[in-house]
Parts: C-alpha cells; sequence; structure tokens
C-alpha cells in the first residue's frame, strides 16, 4: 500500500475521487512524517540546499515557502534570506508551524496555491515542496499561474514535484525481479499487482485510493506547465530517495534509488524602455 506524497492520509470513502482538502491535512498534522513519504524527512537534501545557496544576496530577498506544512522548511529559510512567509491552506499545519518555528524574520499567511493575489509580484524566491498535487489540470493551471505571479521580475522558483517516471522506474524493477523468479506472463500479472497498477492514470499521471487523487509529474510536462505558465530557464534535477525511505513502494537496495524532480525556473525580467518616443 502506498504512502502518499506530501501527507495523504485515510479518509472516508466517497463517491468521486477527490484531491485532499484542508481538513484532510488537518487530520495528519501531529503525525506529519509518520503519514507521508517527504524528502525532508531527513533534513533539506542535498540538491535542494546547493540550489538555495546558489541565491545571491539572501538576506536582501524575501522567501515564500507556499505548501509549508509544520514549516521543516522555514528556519533554515530564516537563517538565510531576510524575509519568510510560510504559507498553507491548513490551520492545524499552519498551527504546528507557528509552535516549531522561533526565527523572528518569518511569518505566516493562511492560503490557497490556486489564489495567492496578496503575494503577487512580492517574492524574490517561491519554494514549493511536494505541495502541487492536484489532479485537476484547470486547478493544476491556476496554481502555476499562481506560482509565477508571486515572484518579481527576475524571481527564482525552487520546487520539489512528484516524479511519475519513478513509479514506472519501480514497475520496471518490480518486473525485472519477477522475470527472474517465474514465468514471463507471470511476471506481468505480478508486477501490475505489487505496483498497484490499476490505481494508476498513466496518461493523466495520477494515483487513486478510495476518495482520494494525487498528481505526479513527468518531466516532460512539468517543463511544459512552468513555461506555458510563463516561466523561463526552467531546469530540472534530481532528489534522489534512499531505499529505506520509500514508504510503501517496494525496495530494491542496490539498485540506482527511486526520485521526485526537482525544478530550478525563472520569472523574466521587465523589458527596459527603449527610449523612443
Amino acid at each position: 500500500m502506498h504512502r502518499w506524497h506530501g501527507g495523504c492520509c485515510r479518509v472516508p470513502r466517497v463517491s468521486a475521487a477527490r484531491e485532499m482538502r484542508a481538513r484532510d491535512w488537518d487530520r495528519v498534522a501531529a503525525d506529519y512524517f509518520g503519514e507521508i513519504v517527504s524528502p525532508l524527512a531527513a533534513g533539506i537534501p542535498r540538491p535542494f540546499s546547493r540550489a538555495l545557496a546558489a541565491i545571491p544576496d539572501p538576506a536582501r530577498k524575501t522567501v515564500a515557502d507556499l505548501g509549508c506544512g509544520i514549516g521543516t522548511l522555514l528556519e533554515p529559510l530564516a537563517a538565510r534570506f531576510g524575509r519568510v512567509i510560510g504559507v498553507d491552506f491548513s490551520a492545524a499545519m499552519l498551527a504546528r508551524a507557528r509552535a516549531d518555528c522561533r526565527a523572528r524574520n518569518v511569518t505566516f499567511r493562511r492560503a490557497d496555491l490556486a489564489d495567492l493575489r496578496p503575494l503577487h509580484g512580492t517574492l524574490d524566491v517561491a519554494t514549493t515542496v511536494n505541495s502541487v498535487l492536484t489532479p485537476d489540470p484547470e486547478r493544476l493551471d491556476r496554481v502555476f499561474g499562481e506560482l509565477l505571479a508571486v515572484l518579481r521580475p527576475g524571481g527564482v522558483l525552487l520546487g520539489i514535484f512528484p516524479s511519475m517516471e519513478a513509479v514506472l522506474y519501480s514497475g520496471f524493477l518490480i518486473h525485472e525481479r519477477a522475470r527472474r523468479r517465474t514465468s514471463a506472463a507471470r511476471a506481468r500479472a505480478v508486477t501490475s499487482l505489487v505496483l498497484e497498477r490499476a490505481k494508476y492514470d498513466f496518461v493523466h499521471g495520477t494515483y487513486r485510493e478510495d476518495a482520494r487523487a494525487q498528481k505526479f509529474f513527468y518531466a516532460f510536462e512539468l517543463t511544459y506547465r512552468l513555461r506555458r505558465a510563463g516561466f523561463r530557464r526552467v531546469r530540472l534535477g534530481r532528489v534522489p530517495y534512499p531505499w529505506d525511505a520509500v514508504g510503501g513502494y517496494e525496495r530494491f537496495p542496490g539498485e540506482p534509488p527511486m526520485w521526485d524532480w526537482l525544478v530550478h525556473a525563472r520569472r523574466p525580467r521587465l523589458q527596459a524602455p527603449s527610449g523612443r518616443g
């Protein structure tokens, strides 16, 4: 059984699949890392830390962690940046983040990532770590638009997004293991069962369990969505997961690890006036 990226918990069965709502996140705030698979569980991943360290003059900049959850990233950000804002739509997550964060340059705002109008044009840097999980494509368009809108011209987005390619990689490893142990036909059946293939929609990049659906991203899709939203200089890297930290997935010690996508992108700078009348 898969534990959910970002923080999905067991909720009552309903007739239609939906994304996690604020009250669902409220339920997991007390045992955050016990309920989720998070790249922050063992501290800030090295690729993400290096990307933050490369931002010049951080003490003069404002950063917001969009979908900050229980605030794991806030104090490390506060140690580098002049002003830090923690944003989440879960009241319980924000309450825990406030209680745990002692830095004086951190403030908090309750908001949905699909509507960040009070923050438009105010940030030099926006971070988001496995917080963009909605399976609704129209809502995804709004969220990616808001990730751009909160940035000042030239501002930087640093994000971590669940990888659908990593799920396919896991399926490949499951199949290779099964193929060595049984017939080809049986290996295919075993792979589908172990991977829970029936719960995935590999066209739309979603995973569904009971009443809940969660988004995963292909690399080409992330690049497409970011560029369509208006981002430029889009770069993708990987945040690896050790095999002992992949939650409900099968483990393959000795093989390269699974991963999430690391995104680095910029809002374009405004063009300078030409000076011609």
